[in-house]
């Protein structure tokens, strides 16, 4: 054995007795928090629990036992956070969903507990907590969404409605537009070419082919056209291999069938698209692209309980990085539904023509869902110093592009254009431009009065593989992604927020 050789064991052993240390005082935090949980000592048990997650940030039992003492103390939404993060790691933890179901049912989210409980009986049918908790969410959704007519599935599309009225979403559901796979990477142009919805794609603009005088005439402004190519780098194809066996029947009350609910296991392969955002970690505290340490929607403080990059390369090794970044992708809930679906999803980034190099992140968790409004938002992890600043250049060049085009097309949204980038069929990336045509209240926003939760309808091009894309509406703050057609012709977005 060479020198070398020796070398690169004794820092493979050193890296093994430091993770194991680790690990040990993670678990003497864990039973000391359990301790003072038997005490009613819930919110010292919760900085027990902190402690022991600095010192392994992906231990799901730890992030379960918090999440516990969260419901204790009424720290619902930090319940559900928990909860979510610990079935990431574990989605088989029946203890994470028992309690995501009890945040959620304390946040007034009757339906994704009831997904929740479902699981869990899924796991263990005799769980008579769960059946119990089930029973009384039955009831309480029987009540709230009596057998009338307006839960009975429609043969038409939604009426227009006045501007300002609550729309029943239950009548907004047509066919959704996941790629389904058919074959392999190099046979997804020809598929493109025998598209039935849209022959010969002619509302589709290669990105590379765009110009500022593909736009309307009076759009053809210099920030609008940077803005839409910035926003195309920040698009990716987001692939799927499984199906979660916990996909529902139906979408939350209605009777409208959900995606793939009937292929539950399955490895077979789709794809949509979704739009990145990204945080920049230092020592524990995050940044966004506007430079603020503080969430823009909630106002929370962008921290973490670990002050290192918790990544898997991170976490083998001596000298874990003290900046990393955090890459979310926001797509739809019917793309990637749960942990499950998360963990074998993969996101190929800056697939701009046939000849573009493959930029992968996989190894992504949930991050945030509400499948009722048919959003989720995925995250990775990294402190690749190439990749993490080149795409928060990217969000911050998008946020400062964006607050141009506000500033220039606030007032002057009667011609209600959009556009849409998009993977269709799973190709590389085309540039859609369209007019949205109605934008429905769905409900107030709980927790921010700037913003309403809105459903748009919009005759912008789409095809199978737009599922999850974002909705650009010029000169309006809005967050929606796309989900499907409707027998109208029209498309229709999830049910995001609005700024009033």
């Amino acid at each position: 054995m060479d020198q070398t050789e020796t070398k690169d064991l004794s820092r493979d052993h050193w890296a093994d007795e430091w993770k194991q240390e680790r690990q040990k005082l993670a678990i003497h935090e864990k039973t000391k928090g359990n301790l003072l949980y038997t005490n009613n000592q819930f919110d010292q048990a919760i900085e027990s629990y902190s402690k022991g997650l600095q010192y392994d940030p992906t231990n799901a039992v730890l992030l379960s036992n918090r999440a516990q003492a969260y419901i204790k103390i009424e720290k619902y939404p930090e319940s559900e956070t928990d909860c979510t993060l610990s079935l990431s790691y574990d989605p088989l933890n029946v203890k994470s969903y028992l309690r995501r179901a009890t945040a959620r049912l304390n946040l007034g989210q009757l339906d994704a507990a009831e997904v929740d409980l479902k699981r869990v009986l899924l796991l263990e049918p005799n769980n008579k907590q769960a059946q119990d908790e089930l029973n009384l969410i039955e009831k309480e959704l029987l009540l709230q969404y009596p057998e009338d007519e307006s839960l009975k599935p429609s043969t038409e599309d939604t009426q227009e409605q006045p501007p300002g009225d609550t729309v029943d979403i239950s009548h907004t559901y047509g066919e959704h537009e996941c790629r389904i796979s058919e074959g392999e990477e190099a046979d997804l142009h020809k598929l493109f070419n025998k598209c039935k919805k849209n022959p010969g794609h002619l509302d589709f603009i290669p990105i590379k082919q765009f110009k500022i005088d593909h736009l309307p005439a009076d759009y053809r402004d210099q920030d609008l056209y940077n803005f839409i190519k910035v926003a195309a780098d920040l698009t990716v194809r987001v692939s799927v291999n499984m199906v979660s066996p916990f996909r529902p029947q139906f979408f939350p009350n209605t009777h409208v069938q959900y995606p793939f609910y009937n292929k539950g296991g399955n490895a077979s392969t789709r794809s949509g698209s979704g739009l990145i955002s990204v945080y920049e970690y230092r020592d524990g505290l995050g940044c966004d692209a506007r430079g603020s340490g503080y969430s823009q929607l909630t106002g929370d403080q962008l921290t973490t309980d670990y002050v290192s990059c918790p990544c898997e390369k991170c976490k083998q090794s001596g000298n874990a990085s003290k900046v990393w970044w955090e890459i979310f992708v926001n797509t739809a809930t019917h793309v990637v539904f749960d942990d499950i679906e998360a963990s074998r999803t993969t996101c190929r980034l800056f697939f701009d023509d046939r000849d573009s190099p493959k930029v992968i992140i996989d190894k992504v968790t949930m991050d945030y869902v509400n499948i009722g409004n048919d959003n989720i938002r995925l995250k990775h992890v990294t402190c690749d110093t190439k990749l993490g600043p080149r795409l928060y250049d990217l969000v911050r060049r998008l946020f400062d592009l964006g607050n141009e085009v506000w500033n220039k097309f606030s007032q002057s949204t009667s011609d209600k254009v959009n556009f849409i980038v998009s993977h269709p069929h799973g190709c590389s990336k085309y540039v859609s431009i369209g007019r949205w045509v109605d934008n429905y209240k769905v409900e107030e926003c709980d927790y921010n009065d700037k913003f309403d939760r809105t459903k748009f309808t919009y005759t912008t091009s789409t095809c199978p593989g737009s599922s999850g894309a974002r909705i650009h509406c010029v000169g309006l703050g809005t967050g929606h992604v796309h989900n499907g057609a409707m027998h109208s012709k029209l498309n229709y977005s999830s049910v995001d927020l609005f700024r009033k």
